[in-house]
C-alpha cells in the first residue's frame, strides 16, 4: 500500500476520532494539540488495528505524537506482515 493511500483512510479514521469530519488535519502537530482526547486516541488506533488486522501495544502507542507519526508506525508495522 501507497504512503498517502494510506494517510488517506488514516485520515478519515482520524477525523472520525475528532468527531468532525471537516477537520483540517496538520500532519506535523500533536494530534492532542489538534483536540484529540484519550479516548479519541483509542478510537484512532482501534479503527487502524480492525481495518488491517494490526495490534499496538502501548509503548508504541505512548510515542505517537503526530499523525505522520501514526502513519509511519502503520507503514512500518504492515511492511512487517
Amino acid at each position: 500500500m501507497e504512503r498517502q493511500e494510506l494517510a488517506d483512510k488514516m485520515t478519515v479514521f482520524l477525523r472520525r476520532a475528532l468527531a468532525n469530519k471537516a477537520a483540517e488535519i496538520k500532519p506535523d502537530v500533536p494530534m492532542r494539540d489538534q483536540g484529540l482526547s484519550s479516548s479519541g486516541r483509542l478510537e484512532f488506533f482501534t479503527m487502524c488495528e480492525d481495518e488491517w488486522a494490526l495490534f499496538f501495544d502501548g509503548d508504541e502507542q505512548d510515542k505517537v505524537e503526530t499523525f505522520n507519526q501514526a502513519v509511519d508506525l502503520v507503514m512500518k508495522m504492515l511492511s512487517e506482515k
